[in-house]
């Protein structure tokens, strides 16, 4: 009796993850669809993606020698890019390949994995034997906040790292020292060919990012503490170490070392504490409501506490804590940086709202069915939760506008103004955009910045177009002065409209 009151609770859950992830899923599809086919622009959106697209552009143009093995950069820079494991390099390629080249091409990559995040979320915390309503709301109010809404869809985030656990899990169940005892874990046959998907899976986590390869390495750690697991953990540590050394070997063979010494070097670097409490007082400040910035410490404590998540939750906070250490400056300069937290303050949410759920329970009361969803407190205590997560999307409208709508009129600038006939270089005025890797990439040409207070534009030609953000400018353009075109901040003037 008591298996089949799990069963019959565990399809009714079923049904409440489905309906509640399916209308987050559409909220977020819908929200997420335009971004598609922005231009590129003065963004890490527009940044990062015209990076990817370089890489492409050089593959399809001079085959995969002559795109340094999709590392190239040409025009932007003559140093291949070697920074990250190169997995997302191989899924652009591939996308660019058989669907062509364009924004939307970009992108589309970093819009299925957002949505992957969720039903992966979700799947996980069904894995932890947590609540399917208490884990919806937690879904719901996380994707409001902008963090989520803006960086879930921007490579593939932690997309794989969730699967990577949810498998795990599978495996070995909630602690980690398995063998696991969730129903459907399937006969011999069936656990040996997950066990592949499980080594595969662990592979492209480790050659998708450094904290990809870090979480991989603290959950072999682990299971190679516990004798009940150490099997498996000794095939996740070799597959992610196999990905690893082949990360390195391209790194070193397609990139130069040197280089990448002096920027390992700068990344070790420590910022003054008073500014990394600043930025990220303004981090925290900027992508998160309020409201939520005091649920994170509790939310990370109760997915601690929680022995169903506290192995899943540590080894993401371990890697992601590992990765800052080790690369301090790198947190220091990109707001995004925390992201993947998200994924224990989630866990955390369902943790308390699946507690705060429980004595209200029927079964547990003895009252049958009779109280269910006729106790108030109950139903206003969710409906309060389901406003504060509408009123979270509602709120996103100002960091679309801010994060992609005003960034990207730089690039729908110089995509529909061409550079002048015989220029050679893109010159963008300081202000624009610290690396302007979307010009190089509409324009084909390399980019030099230039200060306009100064007389470090006297190297362009007077007909070369020099692009300048007009309320970024150190000193007024003189009276008269008119740029060839413009578009929201942004505008082209000839340089010798701009030498005093």
């Amino acid at each position: 009796m008591r298996t089949l009151a799990f069963i019959r609770r565990l399809a009714r859950g079923s049904r409440v993850a489905v309906a509640g992830g399916g209308v987050i899923v559409a909220i977020l599809a819908v929200g997420w669809w335009e971004l598609l086919f922005l231009p590129l622009g003065a963004s890490h959106d527009g940044r990062i993606n015209a990076r990817f697209g370089l890489h492409v552009r050089n593959l399809v143009e001079g085959g995969l020698a002559g795109s340094d093995y999709l590392a190239s950069m040409v025009p932007f820079s003559e140093q291949p890019y070697v920074h990250h494991p190169p997995l997302l390099n191989v899924m652009h390629a591939l996308v660019g390949w058989f669907l062509g080249q364009g924004e939307w091409q970009l992108r589309l990559i970093g819009y299925v994995a957002g949505l992957a995040t969720v039903v992966g979320l979700l799947w996980l915390a069904r894995r932890l034997e947590l609540g399917a309503g208490a884990t919806v709301l937690a879904m719901a109010l996380v994707a409001g906040t902008p963090m989520f809404w803006i960086y879930a869809r921007l490579g593939l985030g932690v997309s794989l790292m969730v699967v990577l656990l949810g498998l795990w899990i599978g495996h070995l169940g909630p602690s980690g020292t398995g063998p696991a005892r969730l129903p459907g874990s399937g006969g011999p046959a069936g656990r040996h060919s997950s066990l592949v998907v499980l080594a595969v899976v662990a592979g492209a986590v480790a050659f998708s990012s450094w904290t990809g390869a870090l979480l991989v390495a603290v959950l072999a750690g682990w299971g190679l503490l516990h004798l009940g697991s150490r099997r498996i953990a000794r095939l996740v540590a070799g597959t992610g170490a196999v990905m690893v050394l082949l990360t390195l070997v391209w790194a070193l063979t397609v990139g130069d070392a040197a280089e990448l010494a002096a920027h390992a070097a700068v990344r070790r670097q420590w910022p003054p504490w008073d500014a990394l409490v600043e930025n990220y007082r303004w981090f925290y400040g900027t992508l998160y409501p309020g409201w939520f910035r005091w649920l994170i410490l509790p939310a990370i404590a109760a997915a601690v506490v929680d022995r169903r998540t506290r192995m899943a939750s540590g080894a993401i906070m371990i890697a992601l804590g590992v990765w800052t250490l080790a690369t301090p400056d790198a947190a220091f300069i990109h707001d995004y940086w925390t992201y993947p937290l998200l994924v224990p303050v989630l866990l955390g949410l369902a943790v308390i709202l699946d507690r705060l759920d429980r004595p209200l329970d029927p079964g547990k009361l003895g009252l049958g069915s009779r109280i269910g969803w006729r106790n108030p407190a109950r139903v206003l205590g969710v409906a309060g939760l389901v406003l504060v997560a509408v009123l979270g999307f509602r709120g996103l409208a100002p960091y679309r506008q801010a994060y992609f709508d005003a960034p990207s009129d730089a690039g729908g600038l110089v995509r529909s103004v061409g550079p002048a006939p015989g220029q050679e270089v893109a010159w963008v005025a300081e202000g624009v955009d610290p690396l302007s890797i979307w010009v190089s990439y509409y324009w084909d040409l390399p980019v030099a910045d230039v200060p306009l207070d100064g007389d470090g534009i006297g190297s362009a030609r007077g007909a070369d177009l020099v692009l300048v953000r007009v309320d970024r400018i150190p000193a007024p353009i003189e009276e008269g002065v008119q740029p060839v075109a413009g578009q929201g901040r942004y505008a082209l003037f000839s340089a010798a409209s701009l030498t005093r």
